[in-house]
């Protein structure tokens, strides 16, 4: 009987987590929301959402967790998670509000709820991950609910906002993007959230962006892009080339963690390729016999095969060299024309003859794959599945930061997804029309001058 008693002195004592309210407020925005409700709001998230977790979890764990977490704050009290408070401090009284409450159990029972609660706290097994991204989502929908009370209330900054945030873009992104993206972007627009510009990530492109027409980096660029590296700020090259080019040309610029290459059919984290996104073998042989019946001169690169009846000006120098990991194919007579399942097939030649060219692919392969203009004689054609936008989502999901952390740079067509996903998108003063059309930030000079360099040591003067 005195197991029983203990049990029910405790499930006595928890009633009060009825009484204990939090800083948000309950649908209709009368009143607040207590402990209980937000326990009981976040289970339910848990089981609905549980499709966006990607790991399995054992989901009594997860609820267990749930039910647990805040059981503290009964003799803790709740935290404002805007608030201003140690985290120390914090995490000093409800550890003893721990051992007071689930003290009052058996041994057994109040091991397993403390070991539970902690774990929770923690953050570091998948329960406790997606336990927690639970957690973080139930806030924001009571903000949305609410015209963004707590927010309002604690004047909240977008950095803020992005690091309570953060555990539901690095475990169930797609309820990230396919939900909290937009209010986020809403309520920044209306000027409840103040946006202090918190850049994780520098992307751009390289040619007719971030180097110049002699294919150098400008030294306002390589100035101010080792400044920010030094400051913490990453910087991604995202490029139709590949990576033995991209580390040729950016030779000046340190430490450089990713690189997204072929407009986004290749990522690379440091010299490991991460992602790769070919097109079919028959696909690719039609379209190269199309591409030459027309008098294009072409290049298709698939792994370390490079087969070309034009070399790419970006291989020059590995195709000099003795230790090349590259095998390079020459077709120029077209008599031994091979096609592997290229990433990415490139056509030199004149815009009169791509849109011929592009009116035979997008009818034939449209659903496949993205054909576009990289360059005043040159277009690429790679994967529908691919683009540099969703590079872009790979790198910063990998990285475990938002693309609303990003600022992109891009003059052309191919951009575009890049930048069109981007929390700061920003068009060169020489981009295409098609960019300036639809991305309203551009830099005050070209890329010739080193665009890049001076819009961001203005946009990024605070930091």
């Amino acid at each position: 009987m005195d197991r029983l008693q203990k049990q029910i002195k405790f499930i006595l004592e928890i009633d009060k987590i009825k009484g204990i309210l939090r800083q948000g407020l309950v649908l209709n925005g009368k009143r607040q929301e207590t402990d209980a409700e937000h326990s009981w709001h976040m289970a339910m998230c848990a089981v609905l959402l549980k499709e966006y977790y990607h790991d399995e979890v054992d989901m009594l764990k997860v609820i267990k967790m749930i039910l647990v977490h805040d059981i503290v704050e009964i003799v803790a009290g709740d935290t404002p998670a805007y608030g201003n408070y140690s985290q120390a401090e914090k995490e000093k009284n409800e550890l003893e509000a721990s051992k007071e409450i689930y003290g009052i159990l058996p041994q057994d029972q109040r091991d397993e709820l403390m070991e539970i609660w902690l774990e929770f706290e923690k953050g570091e097994t998948k329960e406790a991950k997606f336990a927690n991204a639970c957690d973080r989502f139930q806030g924001f929908i009571q903000n949305v609910t609410s015209d963004a009370h707590t927010w309002r209330k604690f004047k909240v900054t977008k950095s803020k906002l992005m690091n309570r945030m953060r555990p539901i873009v690095n475990f169930i992104p797609e309820v990230y993007y396919g939900y909290i993206q937009g209010y986020m972007k809403e309520y920044l627009d209306n000027g409840v959230v103040t946006d202090d510009k918190p850049i994780k990530l520098i992307a751009t492109d390289l040619d007719g962006t971030f180097v110049n027409s002699e294919k150098k980096v400008p030294e306002k660029n390589k100035e101010v892009i080792n400044k920010y590296i030094d400051k913490g700020i990453s910087f991604v090259p995202s490029s139709g080339r590949d990576l033995p080019s991209i580390k040729e040309l950016l030779e000046d610029i340190k430490d450089i963690k990713y690189f997204s290459c072929f407009n986004g059919a290749r990522i690379f984290r440091g010299e490991e390729l991460i992602h790769s996104v070919k097109m079919d073998k028959e696909m690719c042989l039609d379209i190269l016999k199309k591409g030459t019946e027309l008098g294009l001169k072409y290049s298709g690169t698939s792994n370390y095969d490079v087969c070309y009846s034009q070399l790419d000006t970006e291989y020059y120098t590995e195709f000099k060299l003795k230790d090349s990991k590259y095998t390079f194919h020459s077709n120029e007579n077209f008599d031994n024309l091979k096609a592997f399942d290229f990433e990415k097939i490139v056509f030199f030649g004149t815009q009169d003859v791509f849109k011929v060219l592009r009116k035979y692919v997008e009818e034939k392969y449209g659903d496949k794959v993205n054909i576009f203009v990289s360059g005043d004689y040159v277009i690429d054609i790679v994967s529908k599945k691919c683009s540099k936008g969703n590079a872009l989502k790979i790198i910063a999901q990998d990285m475990g930061i938002y693309l609303d952390e990003v600022i992109a740079f891009g003059d052309n067509e191919n951009d575009l997804s890049m930048l069109t996903e981007v929390g700061y998108p920003v068009a060169m003063k020489n981009a295409k029309e098609v960019v300036k059309n639809i991305i309203s930030q551009i830099t005050p000079v070209s890329n010739e001058e080193g665009g890049v360099g001076i819009y961001l040591d203005e946009f990024l003067k605070d930091k």
